[in-house]
């Protein structure tokens, strides 16, 4: 906390009167992050068919950990013990984006796009696979280039979800 308090300019002892200790700050920055993540996938709820509004999420999840990479890696990336387990975040902050995505996923199996399977493994998988390629990407493991990355994680994505139709 003190290394904290010097960088942001303040005492160790006025961070305290705001947070009780450095998990609960912690879990106020991985929030906030997932609070912008949020307006980052907002505008997917706009787009056409349920299809259309899932790839229409998973390119705004990219944008958002590349125009916000301290907040991807707050909110995905630094452990914390105030957040545990993803289906008690959800429940406990109303993430109406991964309900949302989840949703999106259930439209597509009922409406023949992909097979029928369980919805919320079928939403964990998708998000794994563009959590994964981004994660790879932040550790330079494609290379520095963004718009090379872009494609490859757009062509992977498109592989994955080929994978889920009937």
């Amino acid at each position: 906390m003190r290394k904290i308090a010097e960088m942001v300019g303040v005492t160790a002892p006025a961070i305290y009167r705001h947070f009780r200790d450095k998990d609960e700050l912690l879990n106020e920055i991985i929030v906030a992050g997932l609070e912008s993540l949020e307006g980052y996938l907002q505008p997917a709820f706009d787009a056409g068919t349920p299809y259309e509004r899932l790839n229409r999420l998973i390119d705004n999840y990219l944008d958002f950990a590349l125009e916000q990479p301290k907040y991807f890696d707050f909110a995905f990336l630094v452990p914390s013990r105030n957040v545990r387990r993803f289906a008690e975040e959800i429940a406990r902050h109303d993430w109406k984006t991964f309900r949302f995505a989840l949703e999106q996923v259930a439209l597509c199996m009922e409406q023949g796009t992909f097979r029928k399977d369980d919805a919320m493994e079928t939403a964990i998988v998708i998000w794994a696979e563009v959590h994964g390629l981004v994660t790879l990407f932040k550790m330079e493991r494609f290379g520095a280039d963004v718009g090379q990355f872009r494609q490859i994680y757009r062509r992977s994505v498109d592989r994955m979800l080929a994978g889920l139709k009937p």
